[in-house]
């Protein structure tokens, strides 16, 4: 039988904010706070949008998992949490069950957080119809702060998926050829990325030529020529947990303008990776970045030049120009750099770091990329 201390995430962490915290309960919703505190990946919940599922965790109590019975036999088996409410698909609101529940704990005019940002109107309004004396409160802070602080399983588990994915970008970029199109270049690539681990692509850009100047573009039937550039921002799910990746690669000598260029970004890269440390925020690495792009004439518009990652693909703290929050040891955040012109070029690098107590360890150490990969 599985306990608390086998889940991948630091569940004895959010146990201690939950009981010095002002809720009498708080409550997962969303796929990924399901994930983290049950140890279990519903994937119904993302497909089926009215299949939801909740867990309750109340002050004193071990957590209670609201589910579709159909999802049943499936969490008893992967998740640690014993106590489990089940709802007939059709026949009976999964809003309902969890209004019994709330009412079975006592809880009908408690103070009760929860996932405001995902819970659908409509399904709180019929909440509040079933306890109009329930005090709703934003759980949110409360999940983000706890998974921000990663567990060495959680670290082992990133790196692994960054390692994966890296390798699958050099594998792709080494077998290239031209006339190639994008849409062979991202069915190797995503291939790679299942081949290293993955259990199934997260998401997958890769492009050539002039389409490396869009951030996110889908592949086309646009092929390879020489001189082309080779830009990939891909990502797979290892065990729920999402890689993140940008390197580059040339089809062919690259002209002394762009090793120029991409010497800059790695100096801008190297920079801002190196105040991944204790003490230090988002904002001020981004102030940072900011004077370093305009040092070297390279465009920055950009919101973020980086994010933390986990079950979630942005997560705090980012490296952005509101982001308060200090790093502490036990963080990861990735160092995204790059530089576009719509329709013309567009470099991208990025890289996973864990903010120790000292200098930040690289993670995505696979297929470094200091220089542009000539293929």
């Amino acid at each position: 039988m599985k306990t608390a201390n086998d889940a991948i995430g630091n569940i004895a962490a959010l146990r201690r904010a939950i009981e010095s915290g002002p809720h009498d309960a708080v409550i997962a919703g969303s796929p990924e706070n399901v994930r983290y505190v049950g140890d279990v990946m519903i994937t119904t919940q993302t497909s089926i949008r009215d299949r939801l599922a909740f867990i309750v965790w109340a002050k004193g109590r071990e957590p209670i998992f609201v589910l579709c019975r159909v999802e049943e036999g499936y969490v008893r088996q992967e998740s640690w949490i014993q106590e489990i409410r089940g709802f007939k698909e059709f026949v009976t609101s999964p809003v309902d069950l969890l209004a019994d529940v709330l009412k079975e704990l006592g809880l009908e005019r408690g103070q009760v957080a929860m996932e405001l940002e995902y819970l659908g109107a409509k399904y709180e309004r019929h909440l509040m119809q079933r306890l109009p004396q329930l005090r709703l409160a934003p759980a949110e802070p409360i999940f983000n702060r706890v998974r921000m602080h990663k567990t060495p399983r959680e670290v082992a588990e990133m790196q692994r998926g960054f390692r994966g994915t890296a390798n699958a970008m050099l594998a792709t970029y080494i077998t290239a050829t031209i006339g190639e199109d994008e849409h062979s270049l991202s069915r190797r690539l995503a291939n790679g990325i299942l081949l290293s681990g993955a259990h199934t692509i997260a998401f997958n850009h890769i492009n050539a030529g002039p389409n490396t100047g869009y951030p996110h573009a889908a592949p086309t039937d646009y092929r390879i020529k020489s001189g082309d550039m080779l830009k990939a921002d891909s990502g797979g799910y290892y065990s729920d947990y999402y890689s993140n990746v940008g390197r580059t690669a040339k089809m062919g000598k690259p002209a002394q303008e762009e090793i120029d260029l991409w010497k800059r970004l790695r100096e801008i890269h190297h920079s801002i990776a190196d105040m991944l440390r204790p003490g230090r925020s988002g904002k001020e690495l981004f102030a940072r970045a900011t004077k370093l792009h305009a040092k070297y004439d390279i465009p920055f518009p950009y919101a973020h030049n980086g994010h933390g990652i986990g079950l979630s693909v942005h997560e705090h703290p980012l490296i952005s120009p509101h982001e308060e929050l200090v790093y502490e040891p036990g963080m990861v955040s990735t160092v995204e750099t790059r530089a576009r012109w719509v329709g013309k070029a567009g470099y991208h690098m990025e890289d996973l770091y864990l903010i120790t107590a000292g200098a930040p360890v690289l993670l995505s150490d696979a297929f470094d990329n200091e220089e542009i990969l000539v293929v």
